[in-house]
């Protein structure tokens, strides 16, 4: 049964991350911050309804997308004093996408963002009381908005990581940088998996054009490659990278840890806050190209062998394990200079060119009603050929089995090369069965 006649159709979702329109993702862009600088949140300060309700918001719109939430409905909740000894009940949300790969999902890559700002005043002009709202559009309902933008990115291709990434969106980091010190210190620690922290804050904004800085903690050339190689990608901004700096921001405590960190902003320094702060002013354009951007940094570090190999040499130990075990290096398509090719194309020619004719839905799966997504992992050999078909993510044995039939029998492919020589290389596709209505 042919699948262009029938009820089989394959998910595509290839990178470059393009996939979602600059006009979608700026619209969306200005929603989220619509949302988190009205009236009814008066300013998110920490503790606040406000605040409370900015957190079920960002809640909501993760669980929207698929993504499992890490510490339920309510946020990951925690209380502390504040200057006036009052205690504050505050709260970090946070959702996870797994890792495919075994060896590496354990491993995590933190997207953060604090979502609270300093509240309001009440002020007396001319005898009458007036309310001063600080909206925090920039500081940093913009970084919110931006992470959960590449959340929405990330999703469409969570077959293709091989690492696990959180999303987090911190509570109470106005007082003292507290949600973000409650999430590396509380009982559940993550901090001894956590492979790269990127932050974002104050992303809105900048003097003249658009114009993000990536603050890299280490200054090493590690991450300083990471992030001119994504730059040097079609369509892709280049950020000005600095070295170490006082910015004050959630990544401090995670750079206090020793975590590498790669902090976005296009302010020069944490600003002060103030009313007139207009959400018409930010530079939606330019955030959601900065979208765009971390979402394929990410992508990328998700698929590295190794990020940092000088702060991660348990890291370092379990990818040479691998290799031993495995025999000579298996590379990704991140690591190689020209990936394989299937008919001079990539994954999407030899899911158009080869699965989308050959594979047929097993009839026993129509009858029974069984349908889902199958993502198979293979290795193009030096020689072309396909070996080491396996199902990372299944859908049951009937859909397994003909998805790796299929991809088992495919023709020969050009090799992946790197320095001049055939290698090994490792990749994966998503199949979809889906039955028609």
């Amino acid at each position: 049964m042919n699948i262009k006649k029938t009820v089989l159709y394959i998910l595509l979702s290839l990178f470059p991350l393009t996939l979602l329109s600059q006009e979608e993702t700026v619209l969306r862009l200005k929603n989220h911050i619509e949302v988190l600088t009205s009236d009814s949140l008066m300013g998110r300060m920490a503790g606040t309804p406000g605040e409370k309700a900015a957190s079920i918001y960002i809640q909501k719109e993760l669980s929207k997308l698929g993504i499992e939430s890490m510490f339920g409905d309510e946020g990951e909740i925690f209380s502390f004093l504040s200057t006036f000894g009052d205690t504050i009940s505050s709260q970090n949300v946070a959702g996870i996408i797994e890792g495919y790969d075994p060896k590496l999902r354990d491993e995590l890559i933190v997207v953060g963002a604090h979502y609270d700002h300093l509240g309001f005043n009440k002020l007396e002009i001319n005898g009458r009381e007036v309310t001063q709202i600080f909206r925090g559009a920039n500081d940093n309902a913009s970084g919110t908005a931006v992470m959960l933008e590449v959340a929405r990115e990330l999703v469409k291709v969570s077959f293709d990581l091989r690492r696990s990434v959180i999303f987090i969106a911190f509570g109470a980091s106005e007082t003292s940088l507290t949600g973000s010190w409650y999430f590396l210190e509380s009982g559940e620690s993550f901090k001894d998996r956590i492979k790269l922290m990127i932050n974002i804050d104050q992303v809105g904004t900048s003097e003249g054009e658009y114009h993000p800085i990536a603050y890299i903690y280490p200054s090493i050339n590690q991450l300083t490659d990471i992030v001119k190689n994504v730059s040097a990608k079609p369509v892709m901004i280049l950020p000005e990278i600095r070295g170490n700096d006082t910015f004050s921001s959630d990544h401090i405590n995670f750079v206090s840890q020793g975590i590498p960190v790669i902090m976005f902003t296009t302010a020069l320094r944490k600003k002060l806050p103030y009313d007139k702060e207009e959400n018409e002013k930010l530079d939606l354009e330019g955030m959601a190209s900065l979208t765009h951007y971390i979402a394929e940094l990410v992508h990328t570090a998700a698929n590295m062998d190794i990020i940092v190999s000088d702060t991660s040499a348990k890291q370092k130990e379990s990818v040479e394990k691998h290799e031993k075990s495995e025999g000579e290096r298996v590379y990704t398509l991140y690591d190689v200079d020209k990936k394989p090719s299937f008919l001079n194309g990539g994954e999407e020619q030899f899911l158009n060119r080869w699965i989308y004719d050959y594979i047929k839905y097993p009839k026993a799966a129509i009858e029974n009603g069984i349908q889902g997504k199958v993502i198979v992992e293979f290795v193009i050999e030096k020689d072309g050929s396909v070996t080491s078909v396996k199902v990372v993510k299944s859908a049951g044995d009937l859909l397994d089995a003909e998805a790796v039939k299929v991809i088992s029998a495919s023709p020969k492919w050009k090799p992946g090369m790197k320095g001049g020589e055939a290698v090994r290389v490792k990749m994966a596709v998503p199949v979809e069965f889906k039955l028609r209505k």
